[in-house]
């Protein structure tokens, strides 16, 4: 049996989406005045490696302390997109994640309660684009996934969607995302909540871990070996904090691999 971290560390001067609260520390008890040490913690319940729940959107949603642990220890498998990506890039925007993209992986879905989109952001984590560049999920490739039994969905991206950025000058957009709408920028703009809404509000919720570290020894399934994929499935833990009615919670996630 192997454990593998998907955790990104939380610390000092860490990346936290803009207009979150920064993740600070600070010691209220030191060894050399009191024989002791604690520190106090400061951060948002997004910050790092996290679960969204239903309340993140919605006022009436489901909250943190709404579900109990058994709840996040999930047989799961992570779909490699990593190599797909480039074939639906659209001028300037980022890589959209269509909902063709998840065609070759329909009997893993049927086998698993969480997928996780190995895209290869989380390489990315220091870079200036990490937060307005990452591979996106549209609109319908939510809805497409809402269709799917799984029970959670994880990202190696800080949220769902970087489409907020687009303007009609970065050139020309999926087909299926003319069909939604003729008012491009404004689609684009509520790209990320509407996905979010898609997948929190379905019943049962389809819970978001956002944040993900994949590191190449997580197995993962690309599409020409979905038939070969029974090797690839692990466990997933990612055990949110005991918070009471919170939007959100960092969580410790990890890959348990084999017995």
């Amino acid at each position: 049996m192997r454990v593998i971290d998907l955790t990104q560390p939380m610390r000092e001067g860490m990346p936290v989406y803009p207009g979150d609260p920064l993740f600070r520390t600070r010691p209220v008890a030191e060894h050399e005045t009191d024989g002791y040490r604690v520190t106090e913690l400061s951060f948002g319940t997004h910050t790092g490696t996290h679960l969204d729940f239903p309340f993140h959107f919605f006022e009436d949603g489901e909250r943190t302390d709404a579900f109990g642990p058994e709840t996040f220890c999930l047989k799961a498998a992570a779909l490699d997109l990593s190599g797909e990506l480039e074939r639906f890039r659209y001028g300037a925007l980022p890589p959209v994640i269509t909902p063709e993209l998840f065609e070759p992986f329909r009997p893993v879905f049927s086998e698993v309660e969480a997928v996780i989109l190995k895209t290869g952001w989380s390489r990315r984590l220091n870079d200036p684009d990490y937060f307005s560049a990452f591979p996106s999920i549209l609109p319908e490739t939510a809805d497409r996934l809402a269709e799917e039994p799984i029970r959670l969905l994880g990202v190696e991206t800080p949220s769902l969607s970087a489409l907020a950025h687009y303007r009609p000058q970065d050139g020309p957009l999926p087909p299926s995302a003319r069909r939604r709408s003729e008012a491009d920028d404004i689609f684009f703009l509520h790209a990320d909540d509407e996905a979010h809404r898609i997948l929190l509000g379905r019943v049962p919720p389809v819970f978001l871990l956002e944040n993900l570290l994949i590191p190449d020894e997580l197995p993962t399934i690309r599409a020409a070996q979905a038939d070969n994929r029974k090797e690839a499935f692990f466990t997933l833990s990612a055990f949110p904090l005991r918070l009471c009615e919170c939007d959100a919670s960092p969580v410790r996630a990890a890959a348990i691999v084999g017995r």
